[in-house]
């Protein structure tokens, strides 16, 4: 049976004043277990000796264990059954890579959610006509791999996170660190996958036969939850977009110049505001993982048939909007980084309520956190174009 993969994984970890190079070579004839499992013990290690980054905060984070958790190496028959992607299939056996294809990945490992899944991002080559997916583990490759065409790839723009305009307080951002000609794997991932950490090798090839030589990423899935420090109710207190300091229950508006055509025939140059005052928002962090928010806010529009009559601008406002939100919240204990996964949201405005359900998940937020007793700091930053923009959302406990 032959195999895409018959590769070389370099590690170089450095432990205090020691460097560990470990070289791994998984072929399919070939067990190396021992050279597998040093390499985990390697990153435990690494990773334990990595501080928290929460000042004013004493005692363990984590004494129920919860991201020991993700430190399980997961069968990868068990989790390959458990993974689906739009559009692809499943095939027994594997293929042997041809070159005549470059492919290269700017990361060697990823961090995924359970119900939730995550992307493999890429640059795809020239002539692009899909990729190949096939877990391994220390005792080689699974007994089957992913087939991905490309019509079952996505543009950055269609992945998870920007599936639909959302009108929560975190969903403002308008793009991400990933680049406009970066191709995106959707995977998504059943309830039979637990918390834990998988390895994957990935092929591209061409509408020519061509196979690349393959990638290989080591991808950790989250606990939920995993801060103590967390658990509990706060209150939003204000953002800061920018370096412009918006405080709850305080009006910010964007403004843009336009032209008003007006019914008698005028037309007059106007400069126009879109307007947003967020009144409240609560988010309660439950110790099982789950997560609740609830936000009120307003909205002031430009209003285009009352403006056009009167040939002036005129505005209108909505009678409110409330928002709330229901999923998991994970802590990445490594990077600080708290994420909200949310699976369920209702929306209420103009008199109608729309709940929703996100069965696969949503990544609602993913930002890096500074914590203190009474204090939650959470900050994403964007980076689009060559130009980024900061975000940082300032939450007291109650």
């Amino acid at each position: 049976m032959l195999y895409c993969y018959n590769f070389h994984l370099n590690f170089q970890l450095v432990l205090n004043i020691h460097t560990v190079n470990i070289k791994i070579q998984p072929i399919v004839i070939m067990k190396k277990p021992n050279l597998f499992i040093l390499f985990f013990l390697s990153l435990i290690i690494f990773s334990c000796s990595k501080d928290d980054g929460n000042e004013g905060l004493s005692g363990d984070i984590d004494p129920d264990g919860v991201n020991v958790k993700e430190e399980v190496l997961l069968d990868v028959n068990a989790t390959s059954s458990g993974i689906a992607i739009e559009g692809a299939t499943m095939n027994d056996g594997g293929v042997t890579p041809t070159g005549g294809v470059d492919f290269s990945l700017d990361y060697t490992s990823q961090t995924a959610f359970q119900d939730y899944g995550f992307e493999i991002i890429l640059d795809a080559p020239t002539d692009f006509a899909g990729a190949y997916i096939q877990l391994f583990d220390e005792n080689g490759m699974a007994d089957s791999y992913i087939d991905v065409p490309s019509s079952a790839t996505e543009s950055y723009y269609g992945g998870k996170f920007l599936s639909k305009e959302r009108k929560d307080i975190f969903a403002k951002k308008g793009a991400s660190t990933q680049k406009d000609e970066d191709t995106v794997i959707d995977v998504n991932f059943s309830n039979t996958v637990p918390a834990g950490t998988f390895c994957y090798a990935i092929c591209v090839y061409d509408s020519q036969g061509n196979i690349s030589q393959p990638q290989e990423v080591c991808v950790t899935v989250e606990s939920w939850g995993g801060n103590v420090n967390l658990v509990g109710n706060w209150d939003f207190t204000k953002q800061i977009d920018n370096g412009e300091t918006i405080n709850v229950g305080e009006e910010s508006c964007d403004s843009y110049d336009s032209t008003l055509y007006c019914e008698n025939g005028a037309q007059l140059d106007v400069e126009l505001e879109e307007c947003y005052t967020l009144n409240d928002l609560a988010i309660t962090f439950n110790e099982n993982g789950t997560y609740f928010f609830s936000q009120e806010s307003n909205y002031k529009s430009y209003d285009y048939a009352a403006s056009n009559e009167a040939c002036e601008v005129i505005y209108e406002e909505d009678g409110g909007e409330a928002y709330t939100s229901s999923g998991n919240w994970a802590f990445n204990e490594e990077e600080n980084i708290l994420t909200l996964v949310e699976f369920e949201y209702t929306e209420t405005g103009d008199g109608e309520t729309y709940t929703d359900v996100e069965p696969d998940g949503y990544l609602l937020l993913e930002g890096e956190i500074t914590l203190s007793a009474n204090e939650l700091i959470i900050s994403e930053s964007d980076t689009f174009n060559g130009e980024t923009d900061v975000y940082e959302y300032f939450f007291s406990k109650k």
